[in-house]
């Protein structure tokens, strides 16, 4: 438990040290403050009153030591160093009130308003403790907008709304009103049925794509993503999702499942729509003057290229299961049928592309091995040449993808720098706002009135409030500077069609809906808690505080 005259020895020895370092020509009033603490009641009103006083000689110190002899006039009386406090005292209220005017006029940049609502996202999470790892991110979906698009019957319009409309019913439903509007947009379907597999309508779907796009592998991934959550619920993908495919492969029983993915196989491209998706987005949003890159921007252009789930890894078990067979036709003698599978495998890969992660390049690896060594047996040095340049160019991707794959898990980089000063910046901005008002509201409290004749700060309100005012211009600048180059990014998106930056853009996105402190999103939750536990400690601190000075400051009875 604190002394009950411990404040009292703290404000004696805090002016003594202010009388040490003090200029001369002050001695004398800060020997009166030390006699006139005296007579302060209350040890609590003693250190106040001389934090207000060595706030003074502190002052005059500095001011000694800037304009030294001669060049300083001295102070003749204490009335007359009131008398200079004055003008210090306005100049001080003079420099908060221009921080506060310029950290206003930031608002009026619409960059910056955009900046501050992004870095308020992340006490979503806080606020609402999430019940899971998976982390928040500001749904992309506007009811007025859907609205107003319903309303002028744009096609495009509720191509837009329907892929960030939350509810699956009513994204299925925009969707085909806008297929009937315009049936040139009947590839929305694929991309709505990448994100929803459950719905009545999902076979007619299926059907009228690959109509409209018969040569597409994507209809036929889609199949088999729904196939895996029908049919096989309790599966989920394995350790391989970071290891690799490994030496286990998935046993597919499903004559539907093995037929939808030979048709993949089969098909002569794969098209997800991304580009048609990122035209169609951005005629909207210059349509509807929309800049929120919350709302710009969906899930579809940063996750799998735009492809089911599971469609990367039931990509690799199948192409492995054909390079067995492929390699058991081998073992047989039939080479011609070897290398055909082989082949298959291979053409299939490049097909893929990105789109095959990290799973597929290592079954593409092999087959081109395979067919390397084929190609030695024939003697054909330069066909096997080929192939093995072919192979370790598959091994590099696979070790290409694995490292972004586990780049992102991890977050970081600049992106993840930027969108950390932007949440700090943010915090800063906010907390210099809330100590900013709580010393207006002190000034007004001791001043008892509004008018500014009545109002006259204590030293240590002006020094808090110095502080509160200069984090609120330092949290606006840094605020505005970390966000700008995203900022510029989504206007060239927007305006040009430059999507080379986007997904630093979607990362800086991502990385700032993560809360300040937690690692990455599987921490979010430890972090929300720690929050909320460090609030209920300072707020029993604080009452604690409270009880002990009513107690210390409350009359006793004398003794009868």
């Amino acid at each position: 438990m604190i002394p009950a005259a411990a404040p009292r020895s703290v404000a004696i020895l805090l002016l003594r040290l202010a009388i040490w370092i003090a200029p001369n020509d002050t001695l004398d009033w800060g020997r009166g403050m030390l006699s006139e603490l005296n007579h302060v009641e209350g040890n609590w009103s003693a250190l106040i009153w001389s934090i207000g006083g060595a706030g003074v000689l502190a002052k005059h110190a500095i001011l000694a030591a800037i304009l030294p002899g001669s060049q300083r006039r001295s102070v003749s009386s204490a009335s007359e160093l009131f008398d200079k406090e004055l003008p210090m005292r306005k100049t001080t209220l003079a420099v908060i009130a221009s921080c506060v005017v310029a950290s206003l006029l930031f608002f009026l940049a619409p960059v910056f308003r955009q900046a501050f609502a992004i870095s308020l996202v992340q006490w979503h999470q806080v606020f609402h403790v999430p019940s899971n790892s998976f982390f928040y991110r500001p749904t992309p979906y506007s009811e007025a907008l859907t609205r107003k698009v319903e309303q002028n019957r744009d096609a495009e319009g509720l191509v837009y709304v329907a892929l960030r409309h939350p509810n699956p019913d009513e994204s299925v439903r925009l969707a085909e009103e806008a297929v009937q509007l315009d049936p040139n947009l009947t590839w929305v379907y694929g991309v709505i049925a990448v994100q929803y597999s459950s719905f009545p309508q999902f076979d007619r779907w299926v059907s009228e794509l690959e109509k409209y796009d018969p040569q597409n592998a994507l209809p036929h991934f889609i199949v088999a993503e729904k196939i895996d959550f029908d049919e096989a619920p309790h599966k989920t993908i394995p350790d391989a999702f970071i290891k690799g495919i490994g030496s286990g492969r998935e046993d597919h029983e499903s004559p539907a499942w093995q037929s939808a993915m030979a048709a993949a196989f089969q098909s002569q491209k794969l098209d997800t729509y991304l580009d048609r998706l990122k035209g169609l987005d951005r005629r909207v949003l210059l349509r509807y003057h929309i800049d929120d890159p919350f709302q710009a921007l969906t899930d579809e252009y940063s996750w799998w290229y735009g492809l089911p789930t599971h469609s990367a890894w039931d990509s690799s078990c199948y192409a492995k299961s054909i390079l067995e067979s492929g390699a058991a036709l081998e073992a047989r003698g039939d080479r011609a049928g070897a290398i055909e599978k082989y082949l298959a495998v291979a053409r299939f890969g490049q097909m893929m592309g990105p789109a095959g992660a990290f799973w597929l390049p290592r079954v593409q690896q092999q087959a081109f091995l395979h067919l390397a060594s084929l190609s030695e047996k024939d003697a054909n040095n330069e066909r096997a040449a080929l192939y093995t340049l072919l192979a370790d160019q598959a091994d590099q991707t696979q070790k290409t993808e694995l490292s972004q794959l586990r780049g992102e898990m991890r977050g970081g980089g600049v992106s993840g720098w930027n969108a950390a000063v932007m949440k700090a910046s943010g915090l800063l901005l906010v907390f210099s706002t809330v100590l900013l008002l709580i010393c207006a509201l002190a000034v007004i409290v001791r001043g008892g009135s509004f008018r500014l004749s009545s109002l006259h700060p204590h030293y240590l309100t002006l020094a808090l409030g110095m502080g509160g005012a200069m984090g609120s211009v330092l949290g606006s600048v840094m605020l505005y500077v970390s966000y700008w180059p995203y900022a510029e990014i989504l206007q060239r998106f927007i305006n040009t069609g430059d999507e080379s930056r986007i997904p630093d853009l979607a990362a800086f996105l991502s990385d700032a809906t993560i809360p300040l402190g937690a690692q990455d999103f599987r921490s979010v939750r430890q972090v929300a808690l720690d929050f909320w536990f460090a609030v209920t400690v300072l707020c029993a601190v604080t009452v604690l505080i409270a009880v002990f000075r009513h107690f210390q400051t409350r009359p006793r009875a004398s003794a009868a």
